[in-house]
């Protein structure tokens, strides 16, 4: 291997810097903010966080810009136009966001754009070649931005450890106090600059050569042809064997074999991509047959894919997940039987994925339109059938009130209405997905009060924890009643679930006390720190998951909160309660350190030995001043 010189490599960051300037420039941006962020614990504001995306969303849209302008001769003029209209679309991309964490926000503009991110990546692959039919020129193109991307993450991964490495040896030598936070900065610093650099520095200005069997990567034949293949033969083997297994108990499929038989297929049009050079030479007669044969293996698969989600959906109607699922499907059955019939243009894999992602992203037809209506439809259905909602308007609605407390009060009974059980539980599902997916509005003219400013007036002031949730507050002005989804796992044979939270008016006496933080825990993100020079972290034990921890410099505390959860198992039901303020405090005075937690919402689930926190959220007190 000949390894470049210090004046290749300068030539090679040179020349990327020239050639893709923007996707550069907004690596440095993404690079810059990210490092702000961490430095100032800033990872919670909506603001920051949209805009760290749309910085990284301009890195590979630029790039996909230059390269296509590079391949079509575009002149100084066509560049710039092409850049003002990838700046228009980034901006428009940014005001999409919700700029702040309300109850109002639904999980739609982030899926947009991871959709939009894609179908960028995949238009990467083939815009140089729009309008040309030089396959292997497509081919060699796709395999250098291929091996410089898995090049690239090797590399930035080496100088990553290595550096991190370095740090925490001087920490542990030389006892210099580097922060935890350099080490997320350095992170972001190597993937986001020297990552992207190094990407396009390695991509060349001809693709368009023609490939021999010498030229062929031998790294790459050993991965696909010993590693790749096997592996896709036994994912095959198990899909096929459980076919059969459906066939002879007549058991109905599982919805995880959707996701399975997506993932699998996905490998193989992977592996048969890498693959591809070997259909032309004489001496690799079983890669074609494999080639053919795998697509035509493929469509049981697919049909047992529609069998899975097609039970979901008449159950239970269509989804976001459920209308990406399908349409990958469809996407998928269409390629099958394309390749099956001997064609043999790879192009067109990422072209048509790119437009069907694109092409479902908007409209009526498009995943959010269509799933919103669907399950819009599925609820009317529901409520007309129990004679709850009449000519679109929603009978014995609760009327409501602020009451002296702020909350909404009803002004009559709640409860008006009645479902069974399992309708009961459609209705809470149904909304809650609305809510989280679509928002409430188109559900408003059901109602005589105007429930929007309802919401809003209820809602006003409050931190977003302790908001009126929506589709709460519709299910019992339908006067049903609100059943939360651990609740409805429990009565279905689940695990005893509880949620806690603590009035909202009472108050707090932080005078003892030199430290305070709000805390939110959960089981994916179990840490909470004090941003000050004697840095506190709360961590749930990982081992013993109904025990904190209170880390501080070399220093820890041990916080055994079992009884006092298990207490709170015995004494409430399953489900959701409000409880007085004085019954959600833990403190402990260990070490010097004296702690309090005023917890103001928890939620445990019971365990065979254990008590696991699933959330805890509240205020963090220390007070390090404590005499022995």
């Amino acid at each position: 291997m000949k390894f470049p010189s210090i004046t290749q490599l300068q030539q090679d960051g040179t020349n990327a810097a020239l050639r893709f300037p923007l996707s550069l420039f907004f690596g440095f941006l993404a690079a810059g903010l990210g490092c702000w962020m961490i430095e100032l614990n800033a990872e919670q504001d909506l603001r920051h966080i949209n805009l760290l995306l749309t910085f990284g969303l301009g890195i590979p849209l630029y790039f996909c810009i230059d390269v296509f302008a590079e391949k079509k001769n575009f002149t100084l003029l066509q560049r710039s136009i092409s850049w003002s209209i990838g700046l228009v679309f980034l901006g428009l991309i940014y005001m999409s966001f919700p700029s702040e964490d309300t109850f109002t926000n639904t999980r739609v503009p982030y899926i947009r754009y991871t959709i939009y991110n894609l179908a960028i990546h995949l238009m990467v692959s083939f815009l140089p070649y729009i309008g040309s039919d030089n396959q292997e020129g497509f081919w060699n193109y796709n395999k250098n931005l291929f091996i410089r991307l898995v090049t690239g993450i090797y590399y930035s991964s080496v100088i990553f450890i290595g550096i991190s490495l370095a740090l925490l040896a001087v920490n542990a030598l030389f006892e210099v106090n580097i922060k935890e936070e350099t080490y997320a900065q350095l992170f972001v610093v190597t993937y986001a600059i020297f990552n992207t650099w190094f990407f396009l520095a390695g991509i060349p200005k001809i693709f368009d050569s023609e490939l021999s069997l010498e030229d062929y990567p031998k790294a790459l034949k050993i991965f696909t042809q010993f590693i790749l293949i096997p592996l896709l033969l036994v994912y095959l083997c198990i899909l096929y064997f459980y076919g059969a297994k459906i066939i002879f108990t007549g058991d109905w499929p599982k919805g995880i074999v959707s996701y399975m038989i997506i993932a699998i297929s996905v490998l193989g049009i992977f592996t048969n991509l890498l693959l591809y050079p070997y259909h032309q030479w004489k001496e690799s007669g079983w890669i074609k047959k494999f080639h053919r044969g795998y697509y035509v293996f493929l469509i049981p698969l697919i049909i047992l894919l529609f069998l899975a989600i097609g039970i979901r959906i008449q159950d239970y109607g269509l989804t976001v997940n459920r209308y990406i699922i399908t349409l990958m499907g469809i996407w998928l059955g269409l390629i099958s039987i394309y390749y099956s019939l001997g064609k043999r243009n790879i192009k067109l894999i990422p072209l048509s994925l790119a437009l069907v992602m694109l092409f479902s992203s908007f409209g009526p037809w498009g995943m959010f339109g269509l799933s919103e209506l669907m399950q819009r439809n599925r609820l009317a259905k529901i409520l007309t059938e129990h004679n709850i909602l009449v000519q679109n308007k929603i009978q014995n609605e609760v009327q409501w009130e602020i009451g002296n407390d702020e909350k909404p009060k009803p002004i009559k009974e709640l409860n008006t209405n009645s479902l069974p059980t399992e309708k009961l539980f459609e209705v809470n599902s149904i909304l809650e997905y609305l809510e989280d997916y679509h928002g409430m509005k188109n559900l408003y003219s059901w109602f005589e009060q105007d429930m929007d400013s309802l919401v809003r007036e209820f809602n006003k002031g409050k931190f977003r924890m302790r908001t009126v949730a929506p589709s709460k507050f519709l299910i019992e002005t339908m006067g049903l009643s609100y059943v939360p989804p651990y609740q409805r796992v429990i009565k279905n044979g689940g695990p005893k679930t509880l949620s806690l939270v603590a009035n909202d008016k009472f108050q707090l006496d932080i005078s003892e006390y030199d430290y305070l933080s709000l805390i939110d825990l959960s089981e994916w993100d179990h840490s909470a720190e004090i941003s000050d020079e004697k840095r506190y972290r709360l961590d749930t034990d990982q081992d013993i998951q109904s025990n904190l921890i209170l880390k501080w410099e070399d220093q820890q505390m041990e916080i055994n909160i079992f009884h006092y959860l298990n207490d709170l198992l015995t004494r409430y039901e399953d489900g959701y309660h409000v409880v007085e303020e004085d019954e959600m405090v833990v403190s402990k005075t260990d070490k010097n350190v004296k702690i309090r937690i005023q917890i103001q919402s928890l939620t445990i689930r019971q365990s065979e030995e254990n008590v696991i926190i699933l959330s805890l959220k509240g205020i963090l007190l220390v007070n390090e001043n404590m005499q022995e």
